[in-house]
């Protein structure tokens, strides 16, 4: 039975990497990347730095495609009920296993030692900078082992820790509902969206809060009947924010920024572009306040943010030509570098535009291409990019766009 690291395999196809090109930058023979892209051997720990930087990568990342050992497919086989089915198949359910087990289990282990405060602060940290660059297999193992710490660490904190251990477990779920919600679960958005605002309250965070209720309305929108539900939650939650009044605390600035511009493309997807116009200018006032672009609760929130969600407003607008317009004058490298995720993004909202504008596959198929190369796992997890490509797949054309095929391979839409 042959074997194959296909993830592995195909990250070096996205790349225009031979096994005899990737083998000389790593100054090793073609025999020794066969083997490892045939799970005949692992790379030695002194090579695994100088694969990750040659497939540009992060050693989270490497080490999942390392472990993701599969039974060499038929070249061509289509994923099963992929026709029937296209929202289950675009999907990455099993992504959130680990997290589905966690949220079922109700009673936490007595004898687990209580981590201390700066170890969750680091856990919940470093799950929120996995997501942000994208690393989203990472991120899912990480997270049940972190909201069990988070989770244990509220339960016994006193005192002046109190309210930092509830801060914390806040930003555990928001970190969870933001996983959920990019590779589609509706139901896992806002369940865990709800126990971070709970957590939010409790540690009397406004500012959490409200991006817990930004996270509760992503839940709501990926439900089929609540969009009306999740509006009502933008809404309110930026009314509530508003009365307070002119603030220059930068995470509270963060929240409701980010609240804006989700209510921006809301209502853009539902045709009313002068309300959606209206939510872009007052984000764009508040990040002009803020200075700078920045990412105070793992918002990402600053001008360029605006940017890439006028260019996303615009797609769910029906305005392609205004998103292809704009996304070659958007200059995402002055996002934090962090920010991975969202760079890729733009790609597959101009993947969109370009689909919608013209129909021109072949610019399409470029743009996700792009997003793959800038984040390895975006079209493999990325709920959007994936619909794209099983629409791309159903009217293809090979001669047109050579790389869908392979794309849809990489992405396990195609075996």
């Amino acid at each position: 039975m042959a074997l194959k690291r296909h993830r592995l395999c195909q990250r070096r196809k996205a790349l225009g990497y031979s096994q005899e090109r990737l083998a000389d930058m790593l100054r090793v023979e073609r025999s020794t990347v066969v083997r490892w892209e045939n799970a005949e051997t692992d790379p030695q720990p002194w090579h695994r730095a100088r694969i990750a930087a040659a497939l540009r990568v992060t050693l989270e990342q490497l080490d999942d495609m390392l472990v993701d050992v599969s039974v060499a497919a038929h070249r061509g086989q289509a994923v099963k009920d992929m026709e029937r089915h296209p929202v289950s198949a675009a999907a990455r359910p099993d992504l959130l296993n680990g997290l589905r087990t966690f949220l079922s289990t109700y009673l936490t282990d007595s004898a687990r030692p209580t981590p201390s405060l700066p170890e969750v602060r680091h856990a919940v940290g470093r799950a929120h900078s996995l997501y942000q660059r994208a690393s989203y297999t990472s991120t899912a193992r990480l997270i049940p082992d972190v909201l069990s710490q988070a989770t244990a660490l509220s339960g016994n904190a006193t005192g002046i820790h109190r309210s930092s251990s509830f801060r914390l477990l806040a930003a555990a779920y928001i970190a969870a509902s933001k996983l959920a919600a990019k590779v589609g679960d509706g139901e896992a958005t806002l369940l865990t969206a709800d126990r971070a605002a709970t957590a939010a309250r409790l540690a009397d965070d406004q500012a959490l809060a409200a991006v817990a209720s930004y996270q509760a309305a992503c839940g709501l929108m990926r439900q089929p009947g609540r969009s009306a539900e999740a509006e009502q939650v933008v809404r309110t939650s930026i009314g509530a924010l508003a009365s307070a009044g002119p603030v220059s605390d930068p995470d509270l600035l963060s929240a409701q920024g980010a609240l804006l511009l989700l209510a921006a493309v809301k209502a853009a997807g539902q045709g009313d572009t002068k309300q959606a116009g209206a939510f872009l200018t007052s984000a764009e006032r508040l990040a002009t306040t803020l200075g700078s672009d920045r990412n105070r609760l793992w918002t990402g929130f600053g001008p360029t943010n605006v940017i890439i969600h006028t260019v996303s407003a615009a797609v769910r607008a029906g305005n392609p030509g205004q998103a292809m317009e704009i996304g070659t004058r958007l200059d995402t490298s002055r996002l934090p570098t962090v920010l991975v995720g969202r760079r890729a993004q733009v790609h597959v909202d101009l993947a969109a535009a370009a689909l919608m504008s013209s129909g021109d596959r072949s610019i399409s198929v470029l743009h996700l291409l792009e997003a793959e190369r800038v984040a390895a796992e975006m079209v493999h997890a990325n709920m959007q990019a994936r619909t794209l490509l099983l629409d791309l797949l159903s009217k293809e054309r090979r001669a047109v766009t050579p790389g869908l095929r392979p794309l849809a391979e990489r992405a396990g839409l195609l075996a």
